[in-house]
């Protein structure tokens, strides 16, 4: 895990990570507020399409790959997040604040090529393999956006843990606080100043399966090491097909075609045993 920090924006292009810590708070000041964002980010990224005039839709399923967390791309000018919604939600929530930076970039014009060309997420791209310069800011951006210098000084002080002497158990503290994954929660804190580099990567030398019993056995962050395997949504086709349904707008055949190409594009995220 310790990769994490060496391969970071904020390890190895300082002037860059103030950038994007620039960008991230602009962004939270516009479309975020003042609270901890956890799982709004869904409703932030369509409320930033909607204040952006951008088709975009926003699909959940479940992949069945866990080395798969996120993919975007742009299809006759409509916008498709999909989001692999088998992984636990704190991935979830990471990868989706992640595709948001690569839309950003998209409907600024910062950098519309990644998007143009289809953005994927995967574990390595997490981790500690991003290889496009883009990648590693959208890590950077995710983590800043979900995270805020100002609001994760606030919770040190209020649960009274401090940096140098921090436990794995008070990193789950701040992982049920905000929802993140325990190497973005560790790398934050590197980021933020409130642990040395030493200490960041003693904590990101920790054993994943330890960090997974803790979190068992103490009950934090548990609640966003679930998935949401039963939410299947896909954007506005299912509420429009239903809809039609409903008030029969549609002719038997065209209703048929419908539920047709919807079982086809389940087809397409996850294959039927």
């Amino acid at each position: 895990m310790e990769n994490v920090f060496e391969e970071s924006l904020f390890s190895k292009q300082p002037k860059q990570f103030e950038k994007i810590d620039s960008q991230a708070k602009a962004f939270a000041a516009n479309y975020c507020g003042s609270t901890i964002i956890r799982d709004s980010i869904f409703g932030i990224v369509a409320n930033y399409a909607r204040k952006r005039d951008l088709s975009l839709e926003i699909l959940r399923y479940p992949f069945n790959d866990d080395e798969l967390w996120a993919f975007t791309f742009v299809k006759k000018g409509t916008l498709f997040l999909c989001v692999n919604s088998e992984l636990e939600m704190c991935k979830q929530i990471f990868a989706v604040a992640h595709e948001l930076y690569h839309i950003h970039c998209y409907a600024e014009d910062i950098d519309p090529d990644t998007i143009t060309s289809g953005s994927l997420l995967d574990s390595k791209t997490v981790n500690d393999l991003a290889v496009s310069k883009e990648d590693i800011e959208a890590n950077a951006f995710a983590g800043l956006l979900l995270m805020p210098d100002s609001m994760l000084d606030e919770q040190l002080k209020l649960y009274g843990i401090e940096g140098e002497k921090i436990s794995v158990d008070e990193v789950l503290t701040l992982m049920d606080l905000f929802a993140l994954p325990y190497k973005a929660v560790v790398l934050r804190l590197a980021e933020n100043h409130n642990v040395t580099q030493a200490k960041a990567k003693e904590l990101l030398m920790v054993d994943a399966a330890f960090v997974s019993d803790r979190i068992m056995l103490t009950g934090k962050a548990l609640r966003w090491q679930q998935n949401s395997i039963e939410i299947s949504y896909f954007g506005s086709l299912l509420d429009d097909m239903e809809y039609n349904s409903e008030h029969e707008l549609l002719t038997d055949g065209r209703e048929e075609s419908d539920k047709q190409y919807l079982k086809k594009i389940r087809k397409g995220f996850r294959k039927e045993s």
